[in-house]
């Protein structure tokens, strides 16, 4: 392995950690905007290249054949050429949206796209914008993440960094600021790279600067993500190593990928370890079945009791007699903890009681349930009866939601209703090849309290790996 390159695993640990710690950034690259149909600098400068009689796969600086351009063309010719090709609006990629669902509040990018800013919208997350000083100064307590388009924004093209006389008004007279918050960024964050060359001069200059102030065993430590260049190609070979072993002077470690592939793997695994720590309490019950009213209510005040105990957020809408016992123990463990708050550990979402008519009504449900799940990782599904014996559409419903979205499903057997039909479905599911230990644990009969309750929270601690 080269000095300064890590493996896949490793590098999913790292992040992770950064995620629990709230501390987690992305710098995202203009590698990662060609996937969704936009092109890199070289594609974008062949024809304004060719239009000045010189042949961009001859040209190795590119800011310089921007310049040229700009030159020959006045900054019009730029700015028409940033505008045909980044104001039209494409659909993020599913690494953009994958990406926004992680607990990021902190983007740089060189990108003048906005599909940063259409991931996190379509996340259902407020965006505040910065791209030149005057927004640095202003604050926005209602926003969900700070995108800093530290090149600008296709929408306003002569402010844009593109030729080499922008990139020497950097700092100095355009963007005064944007360093600085670069570099505190760097200082206080861990950050993950992708689709970054790691070739711009205002990048180059800041990290550079922290390295010199702070030495090379002070830097915080960084992660990238580069594709593995092709063996058949001894000389690019050799140049992406010796650019690994280099970044790792400025605290950025690198993870080599065979296939882009790799990266939605990479995102993929963290949002589903990122969404396992949050839990989607499915459940109603007109009565308490075989259990009795006694036992039903202290089971899942327990069972909330000991996530929450555990660290473990809860969501839940309220269902006729699960929520007000899910409100119980989690406020239990927050006045037993005295400091604890108890938003910090649930989410509760009451089902509204009305509208214009049955079918909005329904929708209406419909939406607000797969908001509620969209956001979680593992669902418990208790009970789920009416009058009658009827098995509850309601939740039903909710596993059918869940199982699209692909959250892990532990529905308790032995509290019967719509939790029952569940278990049986997902038995169903199963492979010959497949491990059915943590169902089994969700399917035990009920002997006690402490031991269902248990055999849940173990199922949970697997999901998460924290107990083997």
């Amino acid at each position: 392995m080269i000095d300064g390159e890590i493996s896949k695993n490793f590098l999913i640990k790292k992040l992770y950690d950064s995620i629990l710690s709230e501390e987690l950034a992305a710098f995202i690259g203009a590698g990662f905007s060609i996937p969704a149909g936009f092109t890199g600098w070289k594609e974008l400068l062949r024809e304004p290249a060719i239009e000045i009689g010189l042949n961009v796969d001859k040209e190795y600086d590119l800011v310089s054949l921007a310049q040229y351009y700009c030159n020959a063309k006045n900054r019009t010719g730029i700015d028409d050429l940033i505008t045909r090709n980044f104001v039209a609006l494409t659909n993020p990629t599913q690494n953009h949206m994958l990406l926004a669902q992680l607990p990021i509040s902190t983007y740089w990018t060189t990108n003048y796209d906005r599909l940063i800013e259409q991931s996190l919208e379509e996340n259902r997350k407020l965006p505040n914008v910065k791209t030149k000083d005057e927004q640095l100064r202003g604050t926005n307590k209602s926003f969900d993440a700070v995108v800093y388009k530290m090149h600008g924004d296709a929408s306003y093209p002569s402010e844009a960094v593109f030729t080499r006389t922008d990139y020497e008004n950097y700092g100095y007279v355009d963007r005064k600021l944007f360093r600085e918050v670069l570099e505190g960024d760097l200082l206080t964050k861990t950050f993950l790279f992708l689709g970054f060359s790691f070739t711009d001069p205002n990048f180059n200059y800041v990290i550079a600067r922290l390295r010199v102030l702070l030495d090379e065993h002070g830097t915080r430590q960084h992660y990238c993500v580069m594709k593995r260049e092709s063996d058949n190609d001894e000389y690019a070979k050799i140049k992406q190593e010796l650019q690994i072993q280099d970044l790792k002077r400025y605290g950025i470690h690198t993870c080599l990928i065979d296939d882009y592939s790799e990266i939605t793997e990479i995102l993929q695994t963290l949002v589903n370890k990122f969404r396992r720590k949050t839990i989607f309490i499915s459940g109603s019950t007109f009565d308490y079945a075989k259990l009795g009213d006694d036992i039903g209510k202290s089971l899942v005040s327990e069972l909330a009791y000991q996530l929450v105990s555990k660290g473990y957020h809860i969501v839940n809408g309220y269902g006729l007699g699960i929520g007000t016992f899910v409100i119980n123990g989690v406020a239990r463990y927050c006045y037993s903890s005295k400091t604890k708050d108890i938003n910090d550990f649930l989410t509760l979402m009451p089902f509204p009681l009305e509208a214009s008519d049955d079918d909005s009504l329904h929708r209406f449900y419909s939406d607000y349930r797969h908001m509620m799940i969209e956001k979680c990782g593992i669902a418990i599904y208790l009970f789920g009866n009416k009058q009658d014996e009827i098995e509850a559409n309601g939740v039903i419903e909710e596993y059918e939601i869940a199982d699209k979205l692909g959250l892990v499903s532990l529905p308790v057997n032995c509290t019967g209703g719509a939790a029952s039909k569940i278990y049986n479905l997902e038995i169903e599911k199963l492979k010959p090849d497949d491990n059915d230990d943590i169902l089994k644990l969700v399917g035990n009969d009920f002997s006690d309290i402490s031991n269902l309750v248990g055999d849940i929270i173990k199922a949970v601690n697997i999901l998460n790996e924290e107990e083997s």
